[in-house]
């Protein structure tokens, strides 16, 4: 009886520092405590004891995550541990790069590079092909960070 209080007692505290310290070493040290708790209950008890000891531990479990979930997010050590920050359509968006931005390459673009677009100088990756210093260019989309663009025809 004392291995089964002592393997359920351990398996639900080590089920629970696994938050503190990721990498599911010590979640399945934790689980497999469990499972020898259930194994154990079903040795010592009798069968229909064994069930209800399993249910008990399944239920203890469930408990005890749904706790966890609701109630740690909130206390001040949850939100030390969380990343709380929203992140907008604007924080995404703000690139002041449009598609169809012309400008001319300042560097050999094979295929990233230095460009001069509209007075402003960017990082900018070519569209698969390498493209000529000082040849006329055309943002073609913009991902992120990323400026991708095209040689385009110089207008006379």
């Amino acid at each position: 009886m004392s291995w089964y209080i002592t393997l359920l007692v351990c398996g639900l505290f080590l089920v629970g520092v696994e938050i503190f310290i990721p990498g599911g070493v010590v979640g399945a040290a934790g689980a497999a405590a469990l499972i020898g708790a259930v194994v154990i209950g079903f040795k010592i008890f009798p069968p229909w004891l064994g069930w209800l000891s399993l249910f008990f531990i399944l239920l203890l479990t469930a408990i005890a995550a749904f706790v966890w979930m609701k109630y740690f997010p909130k206390s001040r050590m949850g939100k030390a541990l969380s990343l709380n920050q929203k992140i907008s359509k604007k924080d995404q968006d703000d690139s002041s790069w449009k598609p169809g931005m012309k400008g001319t390459a300042l560097s050999i673009l094979r295929p990233a590079g230095k460009a001069l677009i509209e007075g402003r100088r960017a990082d900018v990756i070519a569209d698969g092909t390498w493209i000529k210093q000082d040849a006329a260019i055309e943002i073609i989309k913009v991902e992120g960070n990323r400026i991708c663009v095209r040689e385009v025809k110089r207008e006379i």
